[in-house]
């Protein structure tokens, strides 16, 4: 039976269910290495030195969305830490994580004759 509770993920208390992202554009990369720093000794070995923090990274993309509907998303991003709730499909559970975003863009389009936001791809990222 699955722990799925008809979102993906929420900031706050807003449930990004509408529009729900699109399927092949949600992804959970979880426990990333961070490099610090990478270089050669002088007999040619390789050093890479890490951070011990392996943070979790979600990939998003909405489909086109209405204006309104791009307002309340746009609104919960509005901030560098997030308190973020998401779905990990790989063990069929809800975790939670304090995260900021990249780059948030988008474009205003007409679709089926209807003004509408086409929000692009952006990552939440663990601190």
């Amino acid at each position: 039976m699955s722990n799925f509770k008809g979102y993906y993920f929420k900031i706050g208390d807003c449930y990004f269910n509408s529009p729900f992202p699109k399927r092949e554009g949600y992804e959970v990369q979880p426990h990333l290495v961070q490099v610090t720093d990478a270089g050669r000794v002088a007999s040619g070995k390789l050093i890479i030195k890490e951070l011990p923090h392996r943070p979790t990274k979600l990939v998003i993309q909405f489909p086109v969305m209405t204006p309104e509907q791009f307002r309340k998303y746009y609104a919960a991003l509005d901030s560098m830490y997030l308190q973020v709730e998401y779905y990990n499909e790989d063990y069929d559970r809800y975790e939670t994580a304090t995260m900021y975003h990249s780059d948030l863009t988008y474009k205003p389009i007409k679709y089926q004759g209807k003004e509408m936001i086409d929000f692009q791809q952006f990552s939440l990222i663990e601190h």
